[in-house]
């Protein structure tokens, strides 16, 4: 079984190299090194804070900082530059911070005889399957350049729309949770006490009135158990999420709600027609750029239709004609676009319109769903306050008629 070691050694101008090395034997390190005509001064096990390269390193890497990194990499690669030189360039120019430590491990891994893609697996939490895939396909197809721009330019965009996403959801977020907040302190705080100095006994109270209090008893008398039912409603979610029938079942009603299903159908469309569109743009066989596909999605209802239309293409079919037996999950559009780029051989700019077009519809569908939960979540905190005033005023008028 390999260990990770921490080697310093002297290359041929006398200058001093320090790196990281997984390897069976601390020997094993040392013929790597004099192979190289470097003079080993000190090899030793590396202490666990410093096991970048295992993977479990928490490396937080920004969006931006990374997409930047992807075109000044895929620049230099299409230029001419070795990856392992472009690797190095990039590694001393940048600051010391965790992009520093990522290059440094990502170009160690590939002096000691890894692929760009196999070093790329041990930092699963930094690039997503998505990344790795193309990547891969990259290296096959000696297109690696183009396919770093390329990918770039497509996280750049998911990164715009998941900050419109986020943007969009801060405010209903806020009144979300300022609403949930009042109606706990006024049911659970205001409203008994407030009852309690003002009934009557023995007389029965209005119907809206017992209705209030009977709520606001069971959130003070049961406060533990809606929060235990509530943690193990979301632990139950996420176990749920984590199987494969549950994970089925959340992909099957995520496009099956109405009003939200066209936001999360656009978003895999999008994804959709934006990668097979590069990839098919970049030369990539359609089978290979459907499992590179399939591989990406989240939805696994979409995973499994691709999967389908990757085998109706193995055995001969054109990619419309698979497409078509889809109809639930692909509209007429993304159809008509494929066979129109099918039958003028330029299938991959087609389909990347698609995506862009997609993107564009989604923005517009996340802003109307917005639109109307803002007023929504208005409406239901005045429908709360009206009926709450009415269970806590109707026994005092009950009381004026009495004194009257």
């Amino acid at each position: 079984m390999n260990r990770r070691f921490a080697y310093k050694a002297l290359d041929l101008n006398g200058k001093t190299m320090e790196g990281f090395m997984e390897a069976a034997t601390p020997e094993e390190v040392g013929t790597w090194l004099a192979d190289r005509n470097y003079f080993v001064l000190e090899i030793a096990s590396a202490p666990l804070q410093t096991l970048v390269a295992t993977g479990k390193a928490e490396l937080k890497i920004p969006a931006r900082t990374m997409n930047f990194f992807l075109l000044q990499l895929s620049s230099l690669i299409n230029a001419g530059c070795p990856l392992i030189m472009s690797l190095h360039a990039l590694f001393r120019q940048s600051p010391k911070g965790p992009l520093r430590e990522l290059l440094k491990d990502l170009r160690e891994k590939i002096e000691s005889g890894k692929s760009f893609s196999e070093a790329l697996k041990a930092h699963r939490r930094v690039f997503s399957n998505l990344f790795i895939t193309m990547v891969e396909v990259g290296e096959i197809g000696g297109i690696l350049g183009e396919i770093l721009e390329r990918y770039a330019y497509i996280n750049d965009a998911m990164y715009r729309l998941r900050a419109k996403i986020i943007k969009s959801m801060i405010y209903p977020a806020i009144l979300l949770i300022f609403t949930i907040l009042v109606a706990w302190a006024l049911l659970a705080y205001v409203f008994p006490v407030f009852i309690e100095k003002i009934q009557v006994s023995g007389e029965m109270l209005p119907l809206p009135t017992r209705i209030v209090l009977f709520v606001s008893d069971i959130i003070t008398g049961h406060s533990i158990l809606i929060g235990s039912l509530l943690a193990l409603a979301i632990f139950g979610f996420f176990m749920l999420r984590s199987s494969e029938f549950g994970s089925r079942w959340i992909s099957k009603a995520m496009i099956s709600i109405p009003l939200l299903n066209s936001m999360f159908m656009q978003m895999e469309l999008s994804l959709f027609a934006r990668i097979l569109g590069t990839l098919l743009k970049c030369g990539v066989p359609i089978l290979t750029s459907l499992q590179a596909v399939e591989k990406a999605l989240g939805n696994v209802i979409y995973k499994e239709a691709i999967n389908s239309i990757r085998e109706a293409v193995s055995r001969g079919e054109s990619l419309t004609q698979a497409i078509s037996k889809h109809r639930d999950l692909f509209p007429e559009s993304i159809i008509l676009m494929t066979d129109v780029g099918e039958r003028g051989g330029n299938t991959g700019d087609m389909l990347e319109k698609a995506g862009i077009i997609y993107e564009r519809d989604l923005e517009t569908t996340i802003e109307t769903l917005v639109s109307l939960l803002q007023p929504a979540m208005v409406i239901f905190l005045a429908i709360f306050v009206v009926t709450l005033t009415m269970a806590m005023y109707l026994p005092l008028f009950d009381i004026i008629k009495t004194v009257r």
